[in-house]
């Protein structure tokens, strides 16, 4: 309910930054109004007291004042101040009229919280040591005539309304921190997976395989780069948005061939990488194969005929540079070759 009215007067959503202090502010706003409406019918109903009616019906009317500023005004921070000056006087006001009896001083322990919760640390701080200092004068002044509160049905109400307005705003502010944290969580999760993912096909980026190079277990796996040739063509005759779309149908083609059986990301520009986990050095060769006919026979959409080139070779922990650089020779073999096959360095991948 709260989100609802915040989303639809406000326009704040949960993921908005100012949405846990705009939640805890109505929550607040509604609780004490609900309690203060609630002394006004007990004191109407069941024991009539003319100056506690007229503290309540004050408050009630402080309580609405501070949802229009805050729902209609769009003011959060005149709201916040409306609020806080609403409970600290009511309460300073019941103290002062009742003095202990009722258990009535226990609505002191209403205000600190609450000013925490709307105002931050600091500021907060700051009210409630004014808030104390006006409470040490109440009881310096007056507690000496003061009598022994007796245990009767109005300290009883007294408890357990200021029970419930605490585990109200407590219930409230854990339930925002949680949500706050999980946004975070998502947040992060997001940006984890934002630093891996190239943002148009949606396989791993380049920062991503070299990290997978460089910690990998294994001493030694087999490494292809794929390009797709000619590509400028596709870009000039069919402009950068059908090129973008034949980067990701490729993107997806590439990964369905590999499967299981290695990590497939975009290098950079029209050029993949695949990271093949296979045993034997032919397993390996029979996946260039696929790749090179499987790309070939493939109908992408609204292009003619694409054709892809592949240089391969094993790659050693070890050798990362050079790893890299005899990977692009191979590629450039291929293309030399004629395009549309693959080419090993074989003095480093052996049949």
């Amino acid at each position: 309910m709260i989100q609802h009215v915040l989303t639809r007067c406000l326009g704040v959503e949960p993921s908005d930054k100012d949405y846990r202090q705009l939640s805890l502010t109505l929550s607040a706003a509604v609780v004490c109004t609900m309690i203060a409406a609630f002394f006004c019918g007990y004191n109407t109903l069941v024991k009539l007291y003319w100056p506690l009616l007229i503290i309540d019906i004050i408050a009630v009317m402080l309580g609405l004042l501070t949802l229009f500023v805050l729902l209609r005004l769009k003011s959060p921070q005149v709201a916040k101040v409306i609020l806080l000056l609403m409970v600290a006087l009511v309460c300073f006001s019941v103290m002062e009229v009742r003095g202990n009896q009722s258990y009535s001083l226990a609505w002191a322990f209403l205000c600190p919280p609450l000013s925490i919760f709307l105002l931050g640390y600091i500021y907060g701080t700051i009210f409630s040591g004014v808030y104390l200092a006006c409470l040490c004068a109440l009881m310096l002044m007056n507690g000496q005539g003061w009598e022994d509160a007796a245990w009767q049905g109005g300290a009883f109400t007294n408890l357990v309304m200021i029970y419930l307005g605490l585990f109200a705003f407590a219930c409230h502010y854990e339930a925002s921190r949680r949500t706050a944290q999980k946004l975070l969580r998502e947040s992060n999760e997001k940006l984890a997976q934002l630093a891996h993912q190239d943002p148009l096909t949606g396989l791993y980026n380049r920062r991503y395989l070299e990290d997978q190079m460089l910690q990998m277990d294994n001493e030694s796996i087999f490494l292809a780069m794929v390009d797709v040739d000619d590509f400028k063509r596709i870009n000039d005759a069919f402009g950068h948005e059908k090129g973008d779309q034949v980067l990701t149908q490729m993107g997806d083609l590439l990964r369905k061939i590999i499967g299981a059986e290695g990590v497939v990301g975009r290098w950079g520009g029209e050029e993949f990488v695949i990271l093949h986990y296979a045993d034997q050095p032919s397993v390996f060769i029979a996946l260039l194969e696929r790749l090179v006919t499987g790309v070939a026979e493939h109908s992408f959409s609204d292009v003619p005929p694409i054709t892809i080139s592949v240089g391969a070779t094993t790659y050693y922990k070890g050798r990362h540079k050079a790893s890299l650089r005899y990977v692009d020779d191979a590629l450039y073999d291929a293309k030399e070759s004629g395009k549309n096959r693959y080419a090993i360095m074989r003095h480093v991948v052996d049949e």
